[in-house]
This record gives structure tokens, sequence and C-alpha cells, in this order.
């Protein structure tokens, strides 16, 4: 009787477990964002998603990483470091498991805004990927090139062609190694800005901007982003 007691109970434990593996808790609906701080002659930035303080005293040029946040709207606020008043706020639409890079950039006087939607999946097999954006507020339109060598610039295609300013260009995929990304004005093949050594193994995503430098204008000043 024991022995059949003790078999009854076993056979029920052994359901619940396979009902649990069958039905696994599903993970929270959530986005992530990133910001970054470009806006020229700011010094540092105080930076809030919401209400939740993202970073404080980011310096120009610098980023905190990705940050987990709830699906929706969500204000990406910038503000001068230490004062209480948003500089910027810019809205980040937040869908579930997607990601995004906010961009503060322009003057303290006239502060703008480029929101960005990552695409951080898996490259293919062997590949890394690059996008490129030019993070300023005005500007003229600029080739880039992704190359291994600097030297044959001068027969290359450009990766991405007629970059406008606060746009971004799709994902371009590359052997893993080691890169050199040169931004030129339109049409010609003089250096607007070099973004020197570049490693990328497989797997991996860089993003990399061209910006105006502190206090604004040229020459342009390179960010490199890890997306993954």
């Amino acid at each position: 009787m024991r022995t059949t007691r003790t078999v009854a109970l076993a056979a029920i434990a052994l359901l619940g477990l396979t009902a649990c593996e069958d039905d696994p808790v599903s993970p929270a609906a959530e986005g992530r964002i990133r910001a970054v701080h470009a806006i020229t002659d700011v010094a540092a930035t105080d930076v809030l998603l919401g209400t939740a303080s993202y970073k404080a005293n980011m310096a120009f040029k610098a980023t905190d990483g990705y940050r987990a946040t709830a699906i929706g709207a969500t204000a990406v606020k910038f503000r001068k470091n230490g004062v209480a008043t948003d500089l910027l706020s810019a809205t980040a639409t937040v869908a579930n498991q997607k990601d995004y890079t906010v961009i503060a950039l322009g003057t303290e006087a006239a502060p703008q805004s480029l929101v960005l939607t990552d695409d951080n999946s898996v490259p293919a097999a062997g590949k890394a990927e690059f996008r490129v954006g030019f993070a300023a507020a005005a500007g003229t339109a600029m080739d880039v090139y992704i190359l291994t060598d600097a030297t044959t610039i001068g027969t290359a295609t450009p990766d991405k062609a007629n970059l406008t300013a606060k746009t971004a260009s799709d994902y371009i995929a590359k052997d893993a190694g080691t890169y050199v990304v040169i931004f030129t004005e339109t049409g010609t093949k003089a250096p607007a800005l070099i973004v020197q050594n570049v490693q990328v193994a497989a797997g991996n995503i860089r993003t990399i901007l061209a910006v105006e430098k502190a206090g604004g204008g040229q020459p342009y000043e390179g960010i490199t982003l890890t997306d993954r």
C-alpha cells in the first residue's frame, strides 16, 4: 500500500515538472536604449530615461551602453551636468526586444536629436557588421569607406555614398579583421574624418559616428560604439 502511494506521488510530481518545462516563463516585455552626448558646446550632461538616471556627468562623445527599458514611449532627457531642467528631450518608442540609440547633437542654444533603431541580431557566420552615421546638425553629405588598407581608397567604391547629416546607413557586412573607416565629402577622396584601427571579430557589430568637434564645426571627430 505504501509502495503504491509512493509511486503515485512520484508520478504526480513528474507530471508537474513536465508541465513547468512545457510552459516556460516568458521574458519581460522590454527593449534597450543607449544615449550618446554629442552637443558640441556642452562639456557634460546628466541623462535620464524617463525619470530614471541613465548616467550623470556624461562627457562629450560618451555613452554608457544599453539599459533595459519598458516598452512604449520613453523620454530620453539630456540636461547640463548639475542642472535640473531639460536641455533636450527625445522620444524613443520602444518595442519588445528591440534596441535604440538616442544621440543628442547640435548646440546648447539649438539642441537636436537623432534616434536610431538598432539591429543587434547575430551577423552571418564569420562576418562582422558596421553601421556609419553622420551625427551633426548640418554639413555637406559624405561618402564612407570601410577599408583594410587606407591606401586603396583611390580605387575603392564607397560602402555608403551620400550620407547626409542626422542619418545613418544600413548595416554593412565585412569579414572579421582590422579596418580604417574614412569619411569624405561626397564625390571626393579627400578625408574629412579617419577612424583608425577598428578591430572586429566574427559576430561583432560596430556603429561609427562622425560628429562635430567640441565647440562645433570641423574637423569632425569619431565615436565608435560597440553594439555587440
